[in-house]
């Protein structure tokens, strides 16, 4: 049945799509698996010092900020393009660092277009990453979330641990500031790392759930943003066999946080088009830590910005969600 469910995912999201745009590439695959770092799955946390070294090096420079690199983790040819705020410099004090994370099918490149998380950076001063998911044996990229089981065996987890890793030593990376942020199985991801990770400080997700199958068990408490459409039939929004219902998923995270309080309001229908979202707040939690979930009425499987015409920006939320943690 887990198979099956994984499967359907997988024809479903293919004939469905996202609206944020869902080009399939091949810029990773497997390689000789006597060379490079990391091996085996879910690699967890464990400590910098069972964590491998990364060797990183440059594909290209996409401008003075912005630059793509390569590493190979795991038997697989890992890519991630890094933004940094204009000026920076190490020296001037820790940063925040930001994992933003691409759909099923999609690459690092798209998401960064549409998401504008670069810009966010260079206002707000924080480093931005943009992490590729590999590709698999049909040409399709994605993330070991256990809902596509073409993923099963890629290490992501064991990555992402080596990437907060690579970052803390090369980058002035401010410790409790690390978080990760993406759109459907990037979104899946996000909340994988939660669960996994307990460098991730928060996490948000748009339009990606936690898997139906996962069993999570968090290495600490996290704070949750999460949007999503009620009409979405990609990633339903009421949840199925492989994707869990997403006020479950606030309520997961609302209990492991020990929330004791709890509201629901309507965002103002700001450009006038009879179409409402509800924000859903779980708050007086233990640590500070917070679980919002916005509820955007008949919208589907999309990254929600204001010039496409919602009443709210993701990538702006998720960022004043983060910046306060």
């Amino acid at each position: 049945m887990q198979r099956l469910a994984k499967i359907l995912f997988l024809l479903l999201i293919i004939g469905c799509g996202s609206n944020a745009g869902s080009k399939v590439i091949s810029s990773s695959g497997a390689v000789d698996p006597n060379s490079g770092n990391g091996n085996g799955n879910n690699g967890g946390n464990g400590g910098d010092n069972t964590i491998p070294d990364l060797t990183v090096e440059l594909i290209s420079n996409y401008d003075d900020d912005t630059a793509s690199f390569w590493t190979i983790f795991g038997n697989y040819t890992r890519q991630f393009i890094v933004h940094t705020p204009p000026n920076y410099d190490s020296n001037n004090g820790p940063l925040p660092l930001v994992f933003v994370l691409h759909g099923y099918t999609s690459q690092a490149p798209i998401i960064r277009n549409y998401s504008g998380f670069d810009n966010i950076a260079d206002e707000e001063n924080f480093i931005v990453v943009y992490v590729q998911g590999v590709t698999d044996i049909a040409g399709t990229t994605g993330w070991n979330v256990d809902v596509v089981s073409t993923f099963d065996e890629v290490d992501d987890v064991g990555l992402f641990a080596a990437l907060i890793k690579y970052f803390k030593a090369n980058y002035n990376i401010a410790n409790d500031k690390i978080f990760s942020t993406g759109m459907s199985l990037g979104g899946f991801m996000s909340y994988r790392l939660a669960c996994e990770l307990d460098e991730i400080n928060s996490i948000g997700s748009v339009t990606g759930s936690m898997a139906g199958y996962y069993n999570c068990v968090p290495p600490n408490q996290k704070s949750i943003i999460h949007l999503h459409g009620t009409s979405d039939i990609v990633v339903p929004y009421n949840g199925n066999f492989w994707s869990m219902n997403v006020r479950n998923a606030h309520s997961f995270w609302a209990n492991y946080n020990n929330c004791q309080n709890q509201s629901e309001v309507t965002v103002p229908d700001f450009n006038g088009d009879g179409v409402y979202s509800t924000q859903l707040t779980s708050y007086n939690c233990d640590g500070s830590r917070e679980v919002i979930l916005y509820s955007i009425e008949n919208a589907g499987h999309t990254w929600f910005t204001k010039a496409g015409g919602y009443d709210i920006d993701a990538s702006e939320l998720i960022w004043e969600f983060f910046k306060d943690k």
